[in-house]
């Protein structure tokens, strides 16, 4: 039996003390994160007031040159902070919607009184309102419980908040919300992966009923113990891909999987990792299945052995299929550092340009770029180099030089 005691004591206040030491960090990361909140927004409005730093002398006479020069800004930002330009200016957005129409949650955020996810919470519930004296109301009544509620409490405050003040129809708002409806997905780990339906709630809870539904019954066909036996997660999870993918039917999905296998690999007698394009790493196995299961595939080899020509000088501006296909296989990605674009939905683009740097058509300056990235190399000050090892550096206009990632082949 545990006596308190001296030592004891002790040990509550050190902990206590460390607690006091984390609470006072946690404001300091609070009151840095509403500066850093602060100075991006600053930022795209000196972009936007000084286009000239950011655009070569092409960009600056498009008609969106202002637009292109924050675009320009947001990346130079985010290369420093590691997120991409889309999320710099979305915190940069969020930033100044706070300051014009979140004053008082403003003003806790700049204290260290309050964590991003409150404020967050409080902003994205400001979507299409546009009733000024209700927003006003609105941040009155949620500064001073963003101090104290935990971020889920409180995201249930404001909304309840929101009812009572909002004068639109919950069905106009819902209609606005459900024109954002989509699906996606996200890799995890141990080839698995995430898919995301953003939904109505009345479809998101048919769903889930009939998924439950099915679930129980299948589950009773089976004893615990068995070695077909499945738990209700694993069933619900199976049933939704044999669903979604129509397994089964006349629309069954059939897909040409695209695997990047080393050949020891492929006989079984190496180790080296087998690649899923879109996707990455997967092991032998699926592998296996996948090219069991597809009604057709492409075996391609981590180097260029087909003999077909690759390197062009400046012979032709396009790049060849092959050169296209190479390309595809060798990245998995938009080449620049903050960009997730998938390679298939990039374009090939010379390095250094065509015209403006007499680059050419070799296999050596082509690279993918998505449209954004692509259009950012040709109009704006950041400089693109090809490095000796294959990677590539890009310096900003304001002086930051970053390498990019090896070619994962």
């Amino acid at each position: 039996m545990l006596i308190p005691g001296k030592t004891v004591a002790t040990g509550f206040d050190l902990i206590l003390d460390r607690l006091d030491e984390a609470t006072a960090s946690q404001s300091e990361t609070n009151r840095a994160q509403a500066r850093l909140w602060a100075s991006l927004a600053e930022l795209m409005r000196l972009a936007r007031a000084n286009p000239h730093v950011y655009l070569r002398s092409g960009g600056l006479t498009g008609r969106d040159a202002l637009e292109l020069a924050e675009e320009a800004a947001a990346f130079d930002a985010g290369l420093r902070l590691h997120l991409s330009a889309g999320q710099v200016r979305t915190l940069a957005h969020r930033a100044q919607l706070l300051e014009d129409r979140l004053p008082r949650l403003r003003a806790v955020f700049a204290a260290g009184e309050t964590t991003t996810a409150h404020v967050g919470a409080a902003l994205d519930l400001l979507s299409g309102w546009d009733d000024d004296t209700a927003v006003r109301l609105f941040d009155e009544q949620l500064a001073e419980p963003a101090g104290t509620l935990t971020p889920a409490a409180f995201r249930a405050r404001a909304r309840r908040a929101k009812e009572k003040l909002h004068e639109e129809p919950a069905e106009a708002r819902h209609a606005r919300a459900f024109a954002g409806r989509g699906v996606w997905m996200e890799p995890a780990e141990n080839g698995m992966a995430w898919v995301h339906a953003l939904l109505s709630a009345p479809d998101a809870v048919r769903i889930v009923s009939r998924l439950n539904a099915t679930s129980r019954a299948e589950q009773k066909k089976t004893k615990v113990g068995d070695s077909n036996w499945r738990s209700r997660d694993q069933i619900r999870a199976d049933l939704a891909a044999a669903w979604l993918a129509g397994d089964g039917t006349p629309t069954a999905a059939k897909v040409r999987p695209v695997l990047l296998v080393p050949l020891l690999s492929m006989i079984g007698g190496g180790d080296e990792p087998i690649e899923l394009r879109g996707y990455g790493t997967i092991d032998r196995d699926s592998a296996a299945r996948l090219f069991a299961e597809a009604p057709s595939f492409r075996r391609v080899a981590t180097n260029p052995f087909t003999g077909e020509k690759l390197t062009y000088d400046r012979e032709r501006y396009r790049p060849t299929q092959a050169q296209k296909d190479w390309i595809a296989f060798r990245f998995e990605n938009c080449i620049d550092p903050t960009c997730n674009r998938a390679v298939d939905d990039t374009d090939v683009d010379h390095l250094e340009e065509w015209v403006r740097d007499n680059g050419r058509t070799n296999e050596d300056n082509l690279f993918p770029l998505c449209e954004k990235s692509n259009r950012r190399k040709n109009l704006s000050r950041f400089d693109y180099e090809r490095l000796p090892n294959g990677r590539v550096s890009i310096t900003t206009p304001t002086g930051l030089t970053v390498t990019t990632e090896a070619a994962p082949f």
